[in-house]
């Protein structure tokens, strides 16, 4: 027997169906040799932080208890609400008749990890193969069967899901914890990898629509009247039109003193419109919510997720969850095939012929996954808003093999004085794929001329113009802002930017649910805008380089190019660690002093966070400011001078303090996270070393692995105003 491990039931349904298992049992299907079961999505967990130890971390956040990063190693509990399929999973994995087991979750960097996941917990010790489809149909499950991929060619992609999990949690439970502690005055702040430049993609574009100032100009505008009727015209000095001042506009009218005009020049020429590209999820996210007002990004995916499982026959459309808009060109022959069924009927399938062109099938612009197209399975009964969803892909794919719509434009410059007024219009000669959507061009015509005819000069006049704003984000194009990381690219532009993005296609929908949810967006209509409370965290939160697009588009990046095998996970949770250590300290350490001594504690039975009494929090709060430190604390020789302020830098309880510390925040903490870390605390060696060269040379710290190592210490102030190590590992 064969055990095949879906990711969702409808999709176990799918294979099971076609390979004759139909048996159906608790959980799995059964028969013809096959043993067919379905995970529920993420079957598997990280453990909550309490979960390491719950004496110490049950109950109430402490400011102390962070940065968490388990000193051992990341550990994993199965999901309690999925417990039940978990359980058959596991006893089917370990039924002596199953020879192996196959892969069958998703293609792609999730469906890898809930897979890895599920197999590492059930302690799985059967050889796994993985099935390669990106389409549940009987074809191509039988070529998936028949090239069977070994899971060892696996690793990359598993690597990067497990690392993505990693880092999304390491962030989450560190910045969310001591942001909510100190920033959030009872309320908790959910502070994300993906969440946060979103966010600020909101703020700045609000910030633009606030502070824009709309600038005023001119231009001229001539009334013209032939033979076949009247035109307008604007007048034109080179590719130049507008005028920064009445002034000038008018000095060109008031130089004007003929009634009649000549055109000067006619050019008419045709030009082609092709169809608009194959869609990725981002692009038909898009297009759907842009006419659509009950649809979200969110639904558009679910709706996708739904047709590509089908219904128990196989499913309906290619895997959804793609950043490409070509298609490989090995599938030429499958989209071809596709394309004879869809066609059938339509009124206009003698203008529908295939051909492998470059706007379609190009396998260099492809990364992971190919556009989205239809299958040549044909639905019967599908919701009214699979129905929208289904149309819009099935429509787009079969423009794309339909001759380009056709226009003639026509350019009239007519000369009056000396001076020259353009004029153009556009005519629809040929629909071409326009026949698809029933789409009825309105023609821009202009009366019949002739060059060197004469005309009438009904009016010359000024129009005042004024420049506009940006446009608020919409679903449409925050999804391509988020693609792009806030760069202007056209949807073409697919391999300049390949893997830098915010998110995923997959992840970015639930990024814009999620904002709105804890209130850092709203929405008024189609437009996104910032909150007060999105407003204040991007203002307030130091952390910048989680809001800065850039940092979080190397992040995806090296999440691809893990994926890819050109990057390691360990060199990559190391620098997040090292970035989660450093930056959790910048938090703690610039304590507002309002709450010096206080500390707002969560208690997740209630729900709440309160404030503590100086009494009760003076043992949570991890760095008490300096000016709270007691005469006796004092050791009066100074260490050297205060690198900021050239103030005399002296022993406290606490750390290594300037004396002017309320001014230059000049401080070395004893127990300094980023020095915990690698199991060291600074001594008065270091300080003075720091002091005098600007760095101390430090023997023997331990890396997470055990491993010791020599390195060179820098201790300055970043360009966020506060103060961090920089290490140099001697070799």
């Amino acid at each position: 027997m064969k055990l095949i491990l879906a990711e969702k039931p409808s999709v176990a349904k799918t294979i099971a169906s076609f390979l004759g298992a139909k048996t159906r049992q608790d959980g799995y299907f059964e028969g013809n040799g096959y043993v067919i079961t379905y995970a529920v999505g993420h079957l598997v967990a990280l453990y909550d932080m309490k979960d390491y130890d719950k004496d110490k971390y049950s109950g109430s956040w402490k400011m102390d208890n962070f940065p968490f990063i388990p000193s051992d190693k990341f550990k994993f509990k199965v999901d309690p609400s999925k417990k039940k399929q978990f359980d058959i999973v596991k006893k089917l994995l370990n039924r002596d008749d199953i020879e192996y087991v196959i892969n069958a979750t998703d293609n792609d960097r999730e469906g890898e990890l809930i897979s890895f996941l599920v197999f590492l917990l059930a302690k799985n010790r059967k050889p796994v193969k993985r099935i390669l489809v990106n389409e549940w149909t009987p074809e191509d499950i039988t070529r998936g069967l028949k090239n069977l991929k070994d899971d060892s060619e696996m690793r990359n992609l598993q690597a990067a899901g497990y690392t993505r999990l990693i880092t999304d949690w390491l962030i989450g439970i560190n910045f969310t914890s001591v942001a909510t502690l100190k920033y959030g005055n009872g309320k908790l702040l959910n502070i994300g990898r993906v969440i946060l430049p979103t966010v600020k993609l909101v703020y700045d574009r609000d910030m633009e629509i606030l502070n824009f100032v709309p600038k005023t100009y001119y231009e001229i505008e001539g009334q013209f009247e032939c033979e076949n009727g009247k035109y307008k015209g604007k007048y034109i000095k080179g590719k130049e039109n507008k005028f920064d001042t009445i002034e000038e506009a008018n000095s060109i009218i008031n130089s004007i003193t003929s009634n009649t005009g000549t055109i000067s020049d006619k050019k008419v020429s045709m030009s082609k419109e092709y169809a608009p590209k194959l869609f990725s999820l981002t692009s038909l996210q898009g297009y759907i919510t842009s006419k659509f007002s009950n649809f979200t990004s969110d639904k558009v995916l679910n709706v996708c997720q739904s047709l590509y499982e089908g219904k128990g026959k196989g499913g309906y459309i290619t895997y959804p969850r793609t950043d490409s808009i070509y298609l490989e060109e090995s599938l030429a022959t499958k989209a071809s095939q596709t394309l004879d069924k869809l066609k059938m009927g339509l009124e206009y399938a003698d203008k529908i012929k295939f051909a492998k062109t470059k706007r379609v099938f190009d396998s260099s612009k492809v990364d992971s996954h190919s556009a989205i197209m239809p299958t040549y399975i044909i639905p019967n009964s599908l919701t009214p808003d699979e129905q929208i969803v289904y149309n819009a892909i099935k429509d787009r794919f079969i423009a794309n093999f339909m001759p380009p719509a056709e226009y003639e434009n026509t350019e009239i410059k007519t000369d009056v004085d000396n001076h020259i007024f353009l004029t153009k219009g556009k005519v629809l000669k040929s629909k071409g794929y326009l026949e698809v959507y029933k789409k009825e061009e309105k023609d821009d015509l202009l009366p019949m001329v002739n060059k060197n005819d004469t005309v009438d000069v009904l009016e010359i006049k000024p129009l005042t113009k004024q420049t506009t704003p940006p446009k608020s984000y919409t679903e449409d194009t925050l999804l391509k802002a988020m693609k792009n990381c806030g760069k202007n690219v056209s949807d073409d532009d697919t391999a300049v930017l390949s893997g830098y993005s915010i998110g995923t296609s997959a992840t970015r929908a639930d990024v814009l649910k999620k904002i709105s949810q804890v209130g850092y967006v709203g929405k008024k209509g189609k437009s996104y805008f910032i909150t007060d409370l999105g407003k204040n965290l991007v203002e307030i939160f130091p952390v910048k380089d989680l809001f800065d697009v850039d940092y979080t588009g190397k992040l995806e990046k090296s999440l691809s190019d893990i994926q890819k095998g050109e990057f390691t996970r360990k060199e990559y949770l190391t620098n997040i660690m090292s970035f989660i250590v450093k930056n959790v300290g910048v938090i703690q350490y610039d304590r507002p002093k309002n709450i010096s001594t206080e500390n707002y504690v969560y208690n997740p039975k209630t729900k709440k966070f309160t404030k503590e009494s100086s009494k009760s929090t003076s043992k949570n709060v991890s760095k008490a400011s300096p000016s709270k430190s007691s005469a006796s604390d004092v050791k009066n020789d100074s260490l050297g001078k205060c690198p900021i302020c050239q103030g005399d830098v002296t022993e406290f309880e606490k750390g290594y303090i300037c004396e002017n510390y309320k001014e230059c925040k000049f401080a070395i903490w004893k127990n300094d996270k980023y020095l915990e870390f690698y199991k060291k605390k600074p001594n008065k060696t270091m300080v003075k070393s720091i002091l005098k060269n600007g760095q101390t040379k430090v023997k023997s710290l331990t890396s997470k692995q055990g491993n010791k190592f020599d390195a060179i210490l820098k201790y300055s102030k970043k360009d966020n105003g506060y103060f961090g190590w920089d290490m140099e590992i001697e070799k």
